[in-house]
Formats: structure tokens, C-alpha cells, sequence
């Protein structure tokens, strides 16, 4: 699998990974992404923010960066990662080594950046995707209580989050590792 920009062409395949997101969001009961707007998406193409992964000639999923999320990691936010967002896989995709890839990637970019590693966040009550994020790599550094923020979507306002963060390698050769991290919050 490789990882590619997202394009404008790429929005209906964006929205069917993000409505299978949000259907296994409510099978298991965890916070459910709202349905994203085809004006903000197409915004975030123009961005350059989306990436789609590529398993030959279907695209197994997407996700978006960012290089800044002081609205979610508050003070902790000090411009030396790169922030994931909205992973989701595509519905017809049997993609083993999707989190991979995209983890590879990240850091890899992270590295182009001269960026320590990354970054993301999800629901703190979301203990089963909370485990497997920390079994590929990521250490939970805290918990936070998102308030009211215009730049965030509403979803958030109020919800707790855990914070995971990936300490990536410098050199490209050698897979991300985790660093142990005191989980205050």
C-alpha cells in the first residue's frame, strides 16, 4: 500500500469511508463523526489536508493531516509533530497494514519536517480503538475535556479525548517507537 494526496475526484470515495466509519462508530457505541460537508471536504482537498491509501488500484482509505491542533492539545501544542485525523478505512477494502501505512508514512513526513513524530486524538471512551492505537506504538500522554471552540466542530465541544502521541525514528529505516509518557491530563 502507498500513501497519496487526495483530490477533488477522490470526495466520493472520502464520504463512503467516513459513513462506514460512522456506521462502526455506532456498532460500538463510541462518539460518532457527523456527516461532513461536501463544501468542507472539498475545502480541505484545496488544502491539501486529505491523503488517500492505495492498495494497487483501490483506495483502502483516507485520513487528513494537520500541522498545528492547539484547539485539542491546548498548551501542549508547540509545532513539533504532524496531526492525524479522521482514519477511516473504505467499506469494500480488506486492508491488513492499513494503521501501518499510514503510521509509516506519518512519520516519514513528520521526519521531511524536521517534526519529533505525530500526533492524534479520540473519544477517551473508545477503549477498544484506544488499545489498539497503543499496540501500534502510540502512548496515551493525557486526557482532555474539550470546551466550546469555533474552530472545531460541534461534536467535539465537550468531549473527553485521549491524546496519543508517536515519537518517530530519524531515520526512515527503522519503524516508529513509542516513548513512555506520564499520563497526566
Amino acid at each position: 500500500m502507498n500513501v497519496e494526496p487526495a483530490n477533488i475526484g477522490d470526495l466520493p470515495a472520502i464520504q463512503e469511508a467516513y459513513a462506514e466509519g460512522r456506521s462502526r462508530q455506532k456498532e460500538r457505541g463510541t462518539l460518532v463523526w457527523p456527516e461532513f460537508s461536501e463544501a468542507a471536504l472539498l475545502a480541505e482537498l484545496r488544502a491539501q489536508r486529505p491523503f488517500r491509501v492505495m492498495n494497487n488500484e483501490e483506495m483502502a482509505g483516507t485520513f487528513a493531516i494537520a500541522y498545528e491542533d492547539r484547539a485539542v492539545w491546548g498548551d501542549r501544542e508547540r509545532g513539533a509533530h504532524v496531526y492525524l485525523h479522521r482514519i477511516a478505512r473504505s467499506p469494500s477494502a480488506a486492508s491488513p497494514g492499513f494503521l501501518r501505512t499510514v503510521v509509516d508514512w506519518a512519520c516519514s513526513h513528520s521526519g521531511e519536517l524536521g517534526r519529533e513524530g505525530i500526533r492524534m486524538d479520540t473519544a477517551a471512551k473508545s477503549e477498544r480503538l484506544i488499545a489498539y492505537y497503543e499496540r501500534a506504538g502510540f502512548v496515551v500522554v493525557g486526557r482532555h475535556v474539550i470546551g466550546p471552540d469555533p474552530t472545531l466542530p460541534s461534536h467535539y465541544h465537550g468531549t473527553e479525548v485521549a491524546l496519543f502521541e508517536l515519537i518517530c525514528p530519524t531515520r526512515s529505516a527503522h519503524p516508529p517507537k513509542a516513548v513512555s509518557r506520564n499520563r497526566d491530563g
